[in-house]
């Protein structure tokens, strides 16, 4: 964020945000589980939100100083009996968590398996939509 100085009128200019893919809350009965894989310790998380390019983790211990902008991560995210494990890039820190963007491959050239996690963020998006579509109806 920065702030714009006009005059004697301060005004924030919020940052854009580069999101190039739908986005959708995660609930915690969504059955979906996630850790952070770090220096050989693996830490549990929870998913605050989830898109077919990343994912927005708070760990379950708290923020990790070593975790900043730009650090590379590993993330193993499971559901409905399927894990798969995700190099990621860290874009944000915020609200005591991480917003971690996962490339079609990370620095050191490795693969991520981008359909699984595509599949798994797709489902979450319909069932979302399923139940905004509930509450909406109309009753008859």
């Amino acid at each position: 964020m920065q702030l714009l100085t006009i005059g004697k009128i301060s005004r924030v200019k919020l940052e854009q945000e580069q999101r190039g893919t739908f986005r959708v809350a995660v609930r915690r009965d969504s059955g979906i589980d996630a850790a952070l894989h770090l220096g050989g310790k693996r830490f549990a998380a929870t998913v605050g939100n989830i898109s077919a390019e990343g994912i927005f983790l708070k760990l379950d211990r708290g923020p990790i100083a070593a975790l900043k902008v730009e650090r590379q991560v590993d993330v193993e995210v499971s559901f409905e009996g399927e894990t798969v494990v995700l190099h990621g890039l860290i874009r944000s820190e915020r609200s005591g968590g991480y917003g971690i963007f996962f490339p079609p491959r990370d620095r050191a050239g490795r693969v991520n398996p981008l359909d699984r996690f595509e599949r798994i963020s797709a489902h979450l998006q319909r069932t979302s939509l399923s139940q905004r579509l509930k509450v909406l109806k109309l009753p008859q």
